[in-house]
């Protein structure tokens, strides 16, 4: 049985970006209601520093409530330095760090936080696989938290990071507890690390892993985005979309999959009025959305 979020305000499948908190949490609930989302994406802290800012208690109220008004589906994305699988202070600052950002998370009624699954470094894929389990578990316990789920996502395969693979990928997700256990499919990573989503086959080949390795109902948030570089490149570059090496029929087939219904599609791509628009436009396209 497949879990759904709830649907729509308006129909179809939510969409939405990663979105701006330039200027406070409510300043970027305006952009998301300028453009129409009903999903969203936000980082919970500077996305390249350990730091954790403050957060003012009337900042925090006041994006709640803002978002339970607009029924605004929101996630966060967890910094890129997190790295669970790492050594020494590098690893003790990621737990740390993702610890505080589940928290706030938490405080913030998002619904997941998206994290990277980290870098293997020069050590085993199943050394690093249990280390990141570990480091994983220990944010989540730090946290004090018992309703955010941690949404590991696949990576494009790049250098050592883990996740390239779906088998690896599901690994670390079902390493986790299962009440907290989640995922984020990356489009653009997925077709970087091999996956053809231009063709019948390849999209089945992506679907046929997911079920066996990961399971639809670990799924919780799709990454839409198209990529700047081939298939099988493992190299992590987004592009708009429609736009890219992916293209728009593979991009559309792909998101109209009824195995893909109720699950929020956030773009990840880079910033512009006119793209913003214009990737949203897309995704809703794709959607079912009026």
């Amino acid at each position: 049985m497949v879990k759904r979020n709830k649907s729509a305000p308006h129909g179809g499948n939510r969409c939405g970006l990663h979105t701006s908190t330039a200027g406070g949490l409510v300043e970027m609930l305006g952009r998301a209601r300028v453009l129409g989302e009903d999903a969203a994406q936000i980082f919970v802290k500077s996305n390249r520093q350990w730091r954790m800012g403050k957060l003012a208690n009337e900042e925090g109220a006041g994006f709640v409530l803002g978002k339970r008004e607009m029924n605004l589906w929101v996630c966060a994305h967890a910094g890129y330095l997190v790295n669970t699988a790492g050594q020494g202070e590098i690893r003790k600052k990621s737990i740390l760090s993702l610890s505080e950002e589940i928290r706030r998370a938490e405080l913030l009624e998002l619904e997941a936080v998206v994290v990277h699954c980290g870098s293997r470094g020069d050590r085993s894929s199943a050394h690093a696989v249990s280390r990141a389990v570990e480091g994983f578990a220990e944010a989540l316990e730090r946290s004090g938290t018992g309703r955010i789920r941690l949404a590991l996502e696949n990576s494009a395969g790049q250098g050592s990071c883990l996740a390239g693979g779906i088998e690896e990928w599901g690994e670390l997700i079902r390493g986790l507890p299962a009440n907290r256990r989640a995922a984020c499919l990356d489009t653009a990573h997925a077709f970087a690390a091999g996956f053809d989503l231009r063709t019948n086959e390849g999209r089945e080949r992506l679907f046929d892993a997911m079920e066996r390795w990961v399971g639809w109902d670990s799924l919780v948030v799709v990454h839409a985005n198209d990529s700047k570089t081939e298939c099988g490149s493992q190299v992590d570059r987004h592009e708009h979309l429609g736009h890219g090496k992916i293209g728009a029929r593979g991009l559309r087939a792909f998101l109209a999959d009824r195995r893909l219904n109720g699950i929020p599609r956030i773009g990840e791509l880079p910033p512009g009025e006119r793209e913003d628009r214009e990737n949203l436009a897309f995704l809703r396209g794709c959607s079912g959305a009026s």
